[in-house]
């Protein structure tokens, strides 16, 4: 067997963003209609928010559930 990794840190950071960025456009969605004086500071909360919260949600089942 070789010591070498499959994924580099580069590709792993990169399966994040991918695997969270429906979280993060929902969340933009989602808060830019809560808040239509703020649109775009909703949106970017909201997205942050749904963002931490699509990586914790993925953080658990590949690390707990799987």
């Amino acid at each position: 067997m070789s010591d070498i990794g499959i994924f580099s840190t580069s590709d792993l950071v990169m399966l994040a963003l991918i695997a969270c960025s429906p979280g993060f456009a929902l969340g933009v969605a989602l808060g830019a209609w809560i808040s239509p004086g703020h649109r775009l500071r909703g949106g970017l909360l909201v997205g942050i928010a749904g963002f931490v919260l699509a990586f914790a949600g993925w953080w658990v089942y590949l690390t707990i559930l799987k």
